[in-house]
C-alpha cells in the first residue's frame, strides 16, 4: 500500500501515535473507530498505518510470515465489513503452526464515506451489519479499524447501537471535508512512535482503550489499607511486597488450565475500566494507566502457552496489586473491587490448581523464554511481582475487598444487598484461620480475627443482630490473645475499642447492664495502650465512646457518678477532637456534652448545682449547633434538630427556674430564647412537609414512617412554643404575652392561638 504525500499537523500526529500505539498492543477484540474528513490525510494516514505495522511485525520475529495488518476497501453494492474479513481469511488460511504471536491479523476498512453516494438501502444494510457485531466477533481476534467520517461517524452513534458499545477507541482526526483526492505535498514524518509515554488525543475512547506504555514503577510499599470508620477500624488487608534483592526461585512447570470464562470476564473488566480512565472528562493519559493492560498481554500469552500455574498466580497477583493501590489511594468504587478480587480469586486457583497437580515437569523451553522475555520487556511493576504471599494472606486480602465491597454497596445509590458479600468476607476470614498452623505468624491470625469481627458486627446490622454479635464479641477476644499490649499498644487499643463497640450494640437489645459494664471496661483498656499526644484523634474517639457508655448506663443504673464519668470523658475528647481538625466529630462530642448536663441537671442536683449544669448544657449545644451551621448537614452524625429542641427545653427551664424570678431580664431573655429555638424547629419540620406536598393534618398523605414522624415532631414544637408563651404571661403578664405572640409567624398564629 503506496504512502500518500500530505503534510500532518502537530495534534494528527498525535492522534495518529495513539492510534498506532492502541493496535501495537495486539490484544483480542478491538474495535477502533478513526474518524477523518480529509481524505487525502485519511489516505495517507491509512497507508502510513498499514506500511509501519507491516514493517514492525516483519522484524520483530523472522519465523512469522503471516501479516499483522492488513487494509481491506469496503464493497460499496455489498458493504458488509465482517464478509469482506472473512473473505479475504478465506483466500489466506492462517498457517497451522504460527506460535502465540500472530494470531488473526488486524483489519482496516476504508471507503465507508462514499455510502453517502449509494441508495438509502444500501446505507442501511451498511448499518444492519455493523449492529450483526456480536454474531461475528470471531472475526474480531485482534484488532478492527473502521475509517468513516464525521457524518457517518454520528450515524454509527445513533443507529447501530450494538456496534458503538463494543467500540475500544475513537480518534477524530482534524482536517476540513474534501470531495476528492489530491496531492496536497510533502508527507511530514511522524516522528519516533517507540517513545509513547507523553502523547495525548482529543479522541473519544469507548468501553475499551488499549494503549501501551514502558515506563518504571516503584516497589509497592509494605504497609496495611489506611481504611477506618468510626467507632471501629476497618478491616486491615496485609500488603505483601512485591520485590526483595534475592534471586526469586526456579518455577516448576504444572501445566496451566486452559483460561476459563472468570479470566475472560477479568479481561473484560480491565479492559472496561481502562477504557473508563482514558474517557474520563481532561485525563491525561499516564504511564501507570497502562499497566493492567500490559499484565493482561502477560497472562495470553502464558496461557496460550500453557505455562505453569504459579507464573500465572503471580501475574495475576501483579494485576490484582495494581488495583489494590488504586483502592488504597482512595479510588474505592465497585468496579476497582469487583477487579482486584477477580484477580486475588484467579491467584488462588491457580495457587490450588499447583498444590494439588501431580505434575513437576521441569519448566519448557518455550515457556522460559516467553516469561524471560515479557518480564524484560514489562514495566518495573510487572518485574517485582516474583514472589507470593502465604495463602491465609490472600485469603485475608480478598475478605477485606469484600467487605469493602459490601460498604460500597451500601453507599451506592442504588444500593445492592450488601449481605451476600459480608457472608462471603467471613467465610474467607474463617478459611484464612483454617489454613492457618503453628508456623503461622501471630500477626496473621490477630489480623484475620480483627477483620473476622467487624464484618460480623458488620452483618449484625442486617440479620441475626445478637448472634453475628457475639460472633463478632469472640473474634476480638480471640484477637486479644494473640497481642500483647507492650509490644502492639496500638492494635491491642484498636481490638479493645472494637471489642466495646460489640458490647455497646449488644446491649441495645438485651442485658443492657453487664453488657454496658463490659463496654466501658474495654474502652478503658483501649486507652491505657492510646496515647493523646502520639494519635489524639484515636484517643479521643475512644474518650467520646467511653462517655456514650458511661450515660447509656446511666439510663439504666441511676448514678451521678457515671454521668460526671460520661462528662469528663467528653471534655477530655474535645481537646483533640476540635472544630478545626474533626469539625463533625467535634459537633457530635458537644451534643453528647449538652445531653449528659441536661440530664445531671435533672436527676441528681441541688438548684444551684441544677442552674450551672443547665447553663453548662446550653452552651454545649450552642456549640454544636454553631459548628454544624458551618459544614455540610450529611457529614453531621447527630440529629441538629433534637439538639436545637434540646437547646430551646434548657432555656425553658433556666426561664422558669423559681431563682431566676427575681431577675426578669435574664428570665425573660431565656424565655425569647427558648421561643427563638422552638419556632425554628417547627418551620424546619413544616418546610420538611411542605417539600414532600403535604398539606399539615392530612393524614392521608402521611403513611410513610418517615412523614409521619415529621408531622409528630412538627406537633411537638408546636406544643413548647406554646407552652413557652404561656411562661410568658404567666412570668410577664400580658405585656409578656404580647411580646411572645408578636415572634410567631404569621402562618403559624391560627394555630398558636386556637391552642392557647
Amino acid at each position: 500500500m503506496s504512502i500518500p504525500s500530505q503534510k500532518v499537523s502537530s495534534s494528527n500526529k498525535l492522534i495518529y501515535q495513539r492510534l498506532k500505539q492502541a493496535i501495537d498492543l495486539n490484544l483480542r477484540r478491538q474495535i477502533f473507530i478513526a474518524a477523518c474528513d480529509d481524505l487525502c490525510l485519511r489516505d495517507c494516514l491509512a497507508a502510513r498505518l498499514h506500511t509501519e505495522l507491516i514493517a514492525e511485525s516483519a522484524g520483530s520475529d523472522p519465523r512469522i510470515d503471516y501479516p499483522r495488518f492488513v487494509s481491506l476497501e469496503l464493497d460499496l453494492s455489498e458493504p458488509n465489513p465482517w464478509g469482506s474479513i472473512a473473505a479475504w481469511l478465506t483466500q489466506h488460511p492462517p498457517p497451522q503452526n504460527r506460535g502465540s504471536y500472530s494470531r488473526l491479523p488486524g483489519f482496516q476498512i476504508i471507503g465507508a464515506e462514499h455510502l453517502t453516494r449509494q441508495s438509502a438501502s444500501v446505507q442501511w444494510s451498511f448499518l444492519s451489519y455493523l449492529r450483526d457485531i456480536e454474531a461475528n466477533l470471531q472475526l474480531c481476534e485482534s484488532a478492527l479499524l473502521l475509517w468513516v467520517s464525521r457524518p457517518w461517524l454520528s450515524s454509527i452513534e445513533q443507529s447501530a447501537p450494538e456496534f458503538w458499545h463494543w467500540r475500544t477507541g475513537v480518534f477524530e482526526f482534524e482536517g476540513e471535508p474534501t470531495p476528492a483526492k489530491e496531492d496536497l505535498g510533502h508527507f511530514e514524518d511522524l516522528g519516533n512512535s517507540g517513545d509513547l509515554r507523553n502523547l495525548r488525543d482529543s479522541g473519544d475512547f469507548g468501553n475499551q482503550v488499549l494503549i501501551s506504555s514502558l515506563s518504571e514503577q516503584s516497589p509497592i510499599p509494605d504497609e496495611q489499607f489506611p481504611i477506618s470508620y468510626p467507632p471501629s477500624p476497618a478491616p486491615d488487608s496485609k500488603s505483601v511486597p512485591l520485590g526483595d534483592d534475592e534471586p526469586s526461585p526456579p518455577i516448576s512447570y504444572t501445566p496451566s488450565p486452559a483460561p476459563d470464562s472468570k479470566s475472560v470476564q477479568l479481561a473484560d473488566l480491565v479492559l472496561a475500566a481502562a477504557s473508563e480512565d482514558l474517557e474520563a472528562e481532561n485525563d491525561a493519559a499516564s504511564e501507570e494507566n497502562f499497566l493492567p493492560l500490559q499484565t493482561l498481554q502477560y497472562i495470553e500469552l502464558l496461557q496460550e502457552h500453557q505455562c505453569c500455574s504459579e507464573a500465572l498466580a503471580l501475574a495475576y497477583h501483579g494485576l490484582g496489586n495494581y488495583y489494590r493501590d488504586r483502592i488504597l489511594g482512595g479510588d474505592v468504587s465497585e468496579q476497582n473491587l469487583t477487579i482486584a478480587i477477580r484477580a486475588i480469586e484467579q491467584v488462588i486457583a491457580y495457587l490450588e490448581v499447583d498444590s494439588n497437580s501431580q505434575q513437576n515437569q521441569p519448566l519448557t523451553e518455550e515457556c522460559a523464554r516467553l516469561i524471560a522475555q515479557l518480564t524484560e520487556n514489562l514495566t518495573q511493576y510487572a518485574q517485582e511481582s516474583n514472589s507470593l504471599p502465604p495463602i491465609s494472606d490472600l485469603l485475608n486480602d480478598l475478605g477485606t475487598l469484600y467487605w469493602m465491597l459490601s460498604r460500597d454497596r451500601t453507599n451506592a445509590l442504588n444500593a445492592s444487598d450488601p449481605v451476600s458479600s459480608l457472608e462471603r468476607s467471613i467465610a474467607l476470614y474463617l478459611e484464612g484461620l483454617n489454613r492457618t498452623d503453628a508456623e503461622t505468624v501471630p500477626q496473621t491470625r490477630v489480623r484475620l480475627n480483627k477483620n473476622l469481627g467487624i464484618a460480623s458486627a458488620d452483618l449484625a446490622r442486617y440479620r441475626d443482630k445478637t448472634e453475628n454479635l457475639q460472633h463478632a464479641v469472640a473474634a476480638y477476644q480471640q484477637a486479644l490473645l494473640d497481642l500483647d499490649p507492650a509490644v502492639e499498644p496500638q492494635q491491642y487499643a484498636a481490638a479493645q475499642n472494637n471489642l466495646a463497640t460489640a458490647y455497646w450494640n449488644l446491649a441495645q437489645d438485651g442485658e443492657p447492664i453487664v453488657y454496658l459494664k463490659s463496654a466501658i471496661a474495654a474502652y478503658t483498656q483501649a486507652l491505657s495502650c492510646y496515647s493523646p499526644e502520639r494519635e489524639p484523634l484515636n484517643y479521643a474517639g475512644v474518650q467520646n465512646n467511653l462517655g456514650t457508655a458511661c450515660w447509656n448506663l446511666a439510663q439504666h443504673q441511676p448514678s451521678e457518678p457515671l454521668l460526671v464519668r460520661a462528662i469528663s470523658a467528653y471534655r477530655e475528647a474535645l481537646k483533640y477532637r476540635t472544630r478545626e481538625l474533626v469539625p463533625a466529630a467535634a459537633a457530635a462530642t458537644y451534643n453528647n456534652l449538652g445531653t449528659a448536663y441536661w440530664h445531671l441537671a435533672n436527676q441528681f442536683q441541688q438548684k444551684q448545682a441544677r442552674t450551672e449544669s443547665l447553663q453548662q448544657a446550653i452552651t454545649a449545644y450552642e456549640a454544636a449547633l454553631d459548628i454544624a451551621g458551618e459544614i455540610d448537614r450529611t457529614k453531621l452524625t447527630f440529629d441538629a434538630l433534637a439538639a436545637r429542641n434540646n437547646l430551646g427545653l434548657a432555656h425553658y427551664q433556666l426561664a422558669t427556674d423559681p431563682d431566676f424570678a427575681a431577675n426578669k431580664v435574664a428570665q425573660t431573655s431565656h424565655l425569647e430564647a427558648a421561643l427563638h429555638h422552638q419556632l425554628q424547629v417547627c418551620a424546619e419540620w413544616g418546610q420538611y412537609l411542605n417539600d414532600k406536598g403535604l398539606i399539615y393534618g392530612d393524614k392521608l398523605n402521611l403513611q410513610a414512617p418517615a412523614n409521619s414522624q415529621a408531622a409528630d415532631s412538627r406537633q411537638t414544637a408546636l406544643s413548647y412554643i406554646v407552652k413557652t408563651i404561656r411562661a410568658f404571661y404567666s412570668e410577664c403578664g400580658l405585656p409578656g404575652q404580647n411580646l411572645a405572640l408578636s415572634k410567631v409567624p404569621g402562618d403559624l398564629l391560627p394555630e398558636i392561638l386556637r391552642r392557647l
